[in-house]
């Protein structure tokens, strides 16, 4: 089995057509401007950030990489002994989650790899390139389009098998922390006693690594970033011209994160039709676009415990930049 379905939002359920113009107003209605970074997450918006996660400037995919390619039998391990259910929050290529695949499938366990994103091309790229390399093997593979819980509900109702979750990357990191706490905290009354969460934090290091991980010299983030402006145009008929922003990622070291933002490099007024509104912008006015929290131990162990969760196994790079969490539904 090789597909994906295109999953029915509930009325209480994250849905990017209905915020996407509340988010814009909201957050350009600020005296600090911000916008939140999973407004550029169409199908375009995947394709660039796939170039950043393919860059070696971009550490935190490096480092999850060489995780996945040195600790991969210990994530196998943990799941050897039964058949269960493998999701993934906001699979996009999948490229990590194949490493995994294909050693769970050399040691034949019994698998149904449920890819869950918003966006519906990452997804069906991601069901094609695996139904090509695995046709002839006993994997079955749903991929969800929609909004993770959602389809996390839909499929943890209707199984007996055990779920192993992956939120890989950095996306975690880039919630508030309240905000990541109620992430955590439905997610945990979503899952059943036992089910395993695999949980990617990007660790506090020399401030400027983390810097240039996020102002890399091909200009990819400022590409990324920029986007945002498209997406707006597009969706809502804004006039935001790209030529007159630039991107900046910034380090602040009081609350261990980097900020992106994108500066009006003139003063300017920009005007959204769906909104019927003009926003004013000084020159050099900023719109903080991401806000990417780094972690230490100390905050991992208290974000699991104040959740729901116990913390099993910690898998690090060598270099001790990034940790692959796992823990387990108490």
């Amino acid at each position: 089995m090789f597909k994906y379905d295109i999953l029915n939002s509930d009325a209480n359920s994250f849905s990017v057509e209905n915020q996407f113009g509340q988010a814009v107003l909201e957050g350009l209605s600020k005296k600090n401007k911000c916008l939140p970074s999973w407004l550029i997450f169409d199908n375009r918006g995947s394709e660039i950030f796939k170039e950043i996660t393919e860059s070696p400037e971009y550490l935190p995919a490096v480092c999850e990489f060489e995780i996945f390619n040195n600790h991969i039998n210990k994530i196998t391990d943990l799941v050897s002994k039964q058949p269960f259910n493998l999701i993934e929050l906001g699979s996009g290529d999948g490229g990590k989650t194949q490493l995994l695949i294909k050693d769970i499938i050399k040691n034949r366990i019994d698998l149904t790899y449920y890819p869950i994103d918003i966006s519906e091309g990452a997804i069906r790229h991601l069901v094609k390139t695996l139904k090509s390399k695995y046709k002839n093997t006993a994997i079955k593979v749903n991929g969800l389009v929609g909004d993770y819980f959602v389809g996390l509900k839909h499929l943890t109702r209707k199984t007996d098998h055990r779920n192993l979750v992956l939120f890989l990357g950095v996306t975690l990191n880039n919630m508030s922390p309240p905000d990541a706490g109620i992430f955590l905290k439905k997610l945990h009354k979503t899952l059943n006693k036992k089910d395993l969460l695999l949980i990617g934090f990007d660790l506090i290091k020399n401030p400027k690594i983390i810097h240039n991980a996020y102002n890399d010299s091909k200009g990819l983030f400022e590409k990324f970033n920029l986007y945002l402006l498209d997406r707006i145009n597009e969706v809502l008929g804004g006039n935001f011209k790209k030529e007159f922003f630039v991107h900046q990622g910034h380090y602040n070291p009081k609350i261990h994160a980097l900020e992106s933002y994108l500066y009006s490099t003139k003063k300017q007024s920009v005007h959204i039709r769906d909104l019927n509104k003009d926003f004013k912008f000084q020159a050099w006015e900023g719109i903080k676009t991401e806000q990417s929290y780094k972690f230490n131990q100390e905050k991992i162990n208290l974000m699991a415990k104040n959740n729901g969760f116990k913390i099993i196994k910690a898998l690090h790079d060598s270099k001790e930049y990034f940790v692959d969490s796992i823990w387990e539904v108490v």
